[in-house]
């Protein structure tokens, strides 16, 4: 019964407008005064344990990192060789934007970056080639949450850091395969639409391939770098992000030298306000996942959809259509924090990898990004041309949308998929 009071709060306060970061905290701090006799200590103690952690250290160097290479001419890089590359077939600017963000996925690590990044490039593209405004729209918003897909990857640091004793750089590299199968497959539907519309085509030149290969090997570089590192046990996956700072800090301002001065502290400022808006997110949920525990909502959880799942594959059928549900309504950080915890205890009684199951979560709460009324990337794409959010939400959503639910199924069928890199490495 108190479950049910607290979810009322939360769901409650979000109804009325409240940012999620505050709800979370005020579903998780009313209970605990109310119905516990544990001291109030507790509460600022639970919100500055949850922050205090090395791992936390990767999400502002990424999220800086991003926004130097960005600043860098990254970005436009990215397009000129995807569009070589791609750019003939039919449809070919729309599978470009899908390459491109899968591309800068692997720099900035967020969804909202990646579309900022591709989006202010790809859109008026899109547009002088013949393409309509809602398709162009809806393509953008679409390839922006492969960033969150293509390590490395916010959501995957906040869902290591949640269930702990996961390894970080397994996550990320088995988010590759999956990212360039999402992009492939809802390339699908941008190929089609192209052969029935027929938009402007360029040639396929291979001399063409070659220039734009070079012009982007410095973007192209720094996940080699991160992975590389990683895996070489050279540094953490915290420290791979710091290292990623320096190396975007050096390639935009003194090799591509598109990256001026005056550009640095703007984008400091902006890599701190989101870090301050993920870290309020990340001690918020927190705060709530403890109460949760402490009133046994996981065993509770954990028994009701034992009694509904008899195996391994009706087991994730039925937590990845809650996914998607939650996706519709909460942000992918929140989700994490506070569901991820509830379904780890319960793997290993399934058999299921911690790494297939975290990857298929953050695709599952990745299309919850796109999806109305809450979806991010909505609001992002729409404030590319101030348009409203309903030229945003249209058919070509919708079947992005149920290419992508398609891509989740095969994840979680084949979860080789996600291991395969993983296999090989190891």
């Amino acid at each position: 019964m108190l479950a049910i009071t607290t979810f009322a709060i939360l769901l409650g306060v979000i109804f009325i407008g409240c940012p999620v970061a505050v709800a979370l905290l005020l579903a998780g701090t009313i209970p605990i005064i109310a119905f516990t006799t544990l001291p109030l200590s507790v509460i600022a103690q639970k919100l500055y344990v949850s922050m205090d952690t090395f791992t936390l250290l990767a999400i502002p160097f990424f999220v800086l990192a991003g926004g130097l290479m960005e600043k860098g001419g990254i970005s436009k890089r990215l397009v000129d060789f995807a569009n070589s590359l791609v750019g003939w077939m039919p449809g070919g600017l729309a599978v470009v934007t899908f390459l491109a963000s899968a591309f800068f996925g692997a720099i900035s690590g967020s969804s909202s970056a990646t579309i900022a990044a591709i989006g202010m490039i790809m859109v008026p593209a899109l547009l002088k080639e013949g393409y309509d405004l809602k398709f162009a729209l809806a393509t953008v918003a679409s390839a922006g949450w492969l960033g969150v897909i293509v390590p490395p990857s916010i959501p995957m640091i906040l869902y290591a850091m949640s269930i702990g004793r996961i390894s970080i750089g397994d996550l990320f590299m088995g988010g590759f395969l999956p990212g360039f199968l999402l992009a492939g497959q809802m390339s699908v539907y941008a190929i089609w639409f192209g052969y029935k519309y027929n938009p402007v085509r360029h040639p396929f030149k291979i001399k063409e391939v070659c220039r734009t290969f070079i012009r982007s090997l410095w973007a192209l570089g720094m996940p080699l770098i991160i992975m590389g590192g990683i895996y070489g046990g050279i540094f953490t996956a915290t420290e791979a992000a710091a290292v990623a700072v320096l190396y975007g800090l050096i390639v935009g301002r003194f090799i591509l030298k598109e990256l001026q001065f005056s550009d640095i502290l703007p984008i400091i400022k902006n890599a701190a306000i989101t870090t301050s808006v993920l870290m309020f997110i990340v001690a918020s949920a927190s705060l709530f996942g403890y109460y949760l525990t402490v009133d046994g909502v996981p065993t509770t959880v954990g028994n009701f959809i034992t009694s509904l799942a008899t195996s391994k594959m009706s087991f994730m059928f039925l937590v990845m259509l809650l996914l998607l549900f939650v996706g519709t309504f909460m942000d992918t950080a929140p989700a994490i924090l506070i569901l991820a915890p509830l379904f780890a205890p319960l793997l290993g009684q399934y058999g299921i990898d911690n790494i297939a199951f975290g990857v298929s979560m953050i695709v599952a709460l990745g299309i919850g990004m796109v999806t109305p009324p809450v979806g991010i990337n909505i609001y992002v794409t729409a404030s590319l041309t101030n348009t409203k959010t309903e030229m945003v939400v249209n058919k070509h959503l919708f079947i992005y949308m149920l290419l992508a639910v398609i891509g989740l199924v095969l994840l979680v069928i084949f979860p080789q998929i996600i291991t395969f890199l993983i296999t090989k490495q190891a």
